[in-house]
């Protein structure tokens, strides 16, 4: 009988243990869902075409769920300001240029990789994802532009048209999903089928084995 009632603890305690695992693992798994329910969404339904009404009215990513998105500027006019990045070997070269998209009476600053080409009066439709300026576009171009034509300080939109931006940064959270998805599913597997059963449990296999169990001699003192 106390054998019986130890061996019923036993249980108790490691469904408990697999219970509590489930539930950190799918609790995990939902936070890292609602973290990035944005990029996934964008990633796996963009690009989402939007009027030139809609940029205007948003004032950054946080204004709209569809960040990645499909534009048609009327034109795009070469900036002159790039990016550059340094080689190893100390040579320069232009990463990324920027260009003023023109909607309506409005201007985007676009973000381009490679060098500019000049003015491109017929663009056609522009990829990108809606992002904040950083630091150094804001001031070091944005804010360049507005002191070199201050009639403009008005016109550009308060963010960024990245279309350089890929996929990549998206695939670490897919991942972490896809392990975290199933762990959950194998531990609710196992936690569903030990508590049917109790004959399945690990500790009721291991103790009803007798080939398991070994006698140990008494050593006299």
């Amino acid at each position: 009988m106390e054998q019986s009632s130890t061996i019923q603890k036993a249980i108790k305690s490691t469904n408990l243990t697999a219970l509590v695992l489930a539930a950190i693992a799918i609790l995990l798994l939902a936070l890292l869902v609602a973290f990035n329910i944005k990029p996934l969404y964008n990633h796996f339904t963009g690009p989402f075409e939007v009027s030139s009404e809609e940029l205007i009215s948003y004032h950054g990513p946080q204004d709209t769920f569809r960040t990645y998105v499909t534009t048609y500027p009327i034109m795009a006019l070469d900036t002159s300001y790039y990016l550059f990045e340094k080689l190893d070997n100390g040579t320069e070269f232009i990463s990324h240029s920027y260009y003023a998209l023109l909607f309506d009476d409005r201007l985007l600053l676009a973000k381009f990789p490679g060098s500019g080409r000049g003015d491109d009066l017929q663009p056609g439709p522009v990829t990108g994802k809606i992002v904040r300026l950083t630091n150094e576009e804001k001031f070091q171009v944005l804010q360049a532009l507005q002191e070199e034509y201050p009639n403009l300080k008005e016109v550009f939109l308060p963010y960024l048209l990245d279309t350089t931006a890929d996929s990549g940064s998206v695939w670490l959270p897919i991942v972490g999903i896809a392990i975290l998805f199933v762990l959950s599913v194998l531990s609710l597997v196992n936690l569903i089928r030990c508590s049917n059963d109790s004959s399945k449990h690990p500790i009721e296999s291991v103790i009803s084995n007798p080939d398991d169990w070994q006698q140990t001699p008494n050593v006299p003192m």
